[in-house]
């Protein structure tokens, strides 16, 4: 049968796969070491920030986002932290600049950054995801990490495919401390890389769908339902916390996530809760939208999603490891280092295999000396 290791075999796809991987490399170890970077990013960040986690107090955490609204700051969104309980970054506009203000569950101002703070304010951190999401080149950059995704996969899974019927003899190398040096390396590459092959392929295709998640939405017919209002927003009868505690109240024991304010083509509240029994992630992917009376207009129970739904809802979970909680996240930090690791010595065995293959010299005599 005609597989993968056959196709290989082709005089020149080996060469030019070979070629084009090494071309990647350095993207592939930019992405692993952003990655790591920001694998626990929001844990740093609020470490770093100092403050101690905090219940949600809805009355006072409404207080602090109204406040920032009568001062006209345009608010975009509202989005937990991630990290420490009860730590929330809002995302508006003030006087046509896009800033970032912190706030706890008690409506307290924790930071106020602005979003052309590349580096300090734990700005490094959003920065590094924009980086290791699009190479903070927009749709060109998805469209780039897509292909390399797939080629780095595609990498792994050819070193597996194509090692598998020489195992024992790779591991032999392996242990062999007399073995020439590219054969105790290319063992020590196919021994290590072989243990870590399928929570990285996983990682990095779940990573590749993500750049392109809409297309895949729709693709699987996946679309987000909002309420079908579409009158002009007249000032909310409602209250922000009325709202919120409304949303909690249809889900109980979930946890606010994201908040998305009414607007002129938006008449509604839309919450965003992570409720107790869904796919384990920080984000959840409950879904509550609450009317300016104060009344649920339409809700999205991520515990009962279809299928197709589930699939799209699982991309960025598997990714992050978050779907296996603390160990999944442990999991996919390893992964992260297994591929630097794995970088850095199929490079030796590259260099090994290149200094084996030249030429022994014979040594240059000097008729200029007197001989003995």
């Amino acid at each position: 049968m005609f597989g993968i290791g056959g196709f290989m075999r082709i005089p020149g796809i080996r060469a030019i796969h070979k070629w084009i991987s090494l071309s990647f490399l350095c993207l592939w170890i930019l992405q692993a070491a952003s990655g790591l970077a920001i694998g626990y990013r929001a844990d740093i960040d609020d470490f770093l920030l100092g403050q101690s986690a905090r219940e949600t107090d809805a009355t006072a955490m409404a207080a602090s986002i109204e406040k920032l609204q009568a001062a006209e700051d345009e608010i975009s969104s509202v989005w937990i932290s991630g990290g420490r309980k009860g730590q929330y970054d809002i995302y508006l506009e003030r006087g046509g600049e896009d800033r970032t203000v912190r706030i706890d569950g008690a409506g307290t101002q924790l930071r106020d950054r602005s979003d052309t703070n590349r580096f300090s304010d734990g700005a490094v951190f959003e920065t590094l995801t924009r980086f290791h999401k699009s190479l903070m080149l927009g749709s060109v950059g998805y469209v780039f990490l897509l292909v390399s995704g797939l080629l780095l996969a595609s990498n792994i899974i050819l070193g597996v495919v194509m090692g598998w019927p020489k195992r024992q003899r790779l591991t032999a190398f392996a242990r062999t401390s007399g073995a020439p040096k590219a054969a105790r390396l290319s063992g020590w590459h196919w021994r290590i890389g072989f243990w870590g092959a399928i929570p990285a392929v996983c990682i990095i295709l779940t990573g590749s769908a993500l750049t392109q998640s809409d297309i895949l939405a729709d693709w699987l017919g996946v679309e987000e339902q909002t309420p079908e209002l579409f009158a002009p927003a007249s000032a909310p009868s409602a209250s922000l916390e009325t709202a919120i505690e409304a949303a909690l109240v249809e889900f109980p024991g979930a946890s606010l996530v994201a908040i998305n304010l009414p607007t002129e083509d938006r008449p509604w509240y839309k919450f965003r809760l992570n409720a107790p029994g869904e796919m384990p992630r920080l984000y959840g992917a409950t879904r509550v939208f609450v009317g300016l009376d104060g009344a649920i207009l339409l809700d999205h129970d991520a515990r009962k999603s279809a299928p197709n739904e589930r699939i799209v809802e699982a991309l960025y979970p598997l990714h992050t490891g978050q779907i296996g909680g603390s160990i999944g996240r442990m999991v996919n930090t390893a992964t992260g280092i297994w591929l630097l690791g794995m970088i850095a010595l199929g490079l030796k065995l590259w260099l090994a295999r290149r200094q084996q293959r030249r030429p022994a010299t014979s040594p240059v005599v000097n008729d200029d000396q007197p001989r003995t």
